[in-house]
């Protein structure tokens, strides 16, 4: 498993992206790291590219990941859109349970559509990347 997180000043935006597996670990990882981008940049909007991920554990973990989200300190007020290349059962159940707790995060398999969610203009955004809709 791999991950990176890093501010986009031109756009304002704060990309992530993970290769391999994410456990309870990684998002404790990961979403300590986000308060400290949220906190340093005043950017509120994380695109996640999961494209080459995916969610491991059973549904017990994955419902506990959003609190592992709120412990770290990202604020509610986030909005984090995951880039996915197919929409599983674990992605929809992790939206679904954030969502449920007070969080903005969805899930996407279109670039285009995810950065238009977080408010990213078209013009800042790069060429669009082909893929389904959500």
């Amino acid at each position: 498993m791999t991950y990176e997180l890093s501010y986009d000043r031109e756009r304002d935006l704060i990309l992530g992206k993970v290769e391999g597996e994410i456990d309870s670990e990684l998002v404790k990882k990961m979403a300590a790291e986000f308060a400290e981008l949220v906190f340093s940049t005043g950017c509120q909007r994380l695109l996640n590219d999961l494209r080459k991920a995916h969610i491991s554990g059973d549904a017990f973990d994955i419902y506990g990941m959003p609190r592992t989200v709120e412990r770290q300190g990202v604020p509610f007020t986030c909005r984090r859109a995951w880039l996915v290349s197919g929409l599983s059962e674990n992605f929809k159940f992790f939206e679904t349970v954030s969502v449920n707790a007070c969080q903005q995060v969805r899930v996407f398999n279109d670039m285009e559509l995810a950065l238009e969610w977080l408010g990213v203009g078209r013009s800042s955004a790069g060429p669009p990347e082909s893929g389904e809709s959500r």
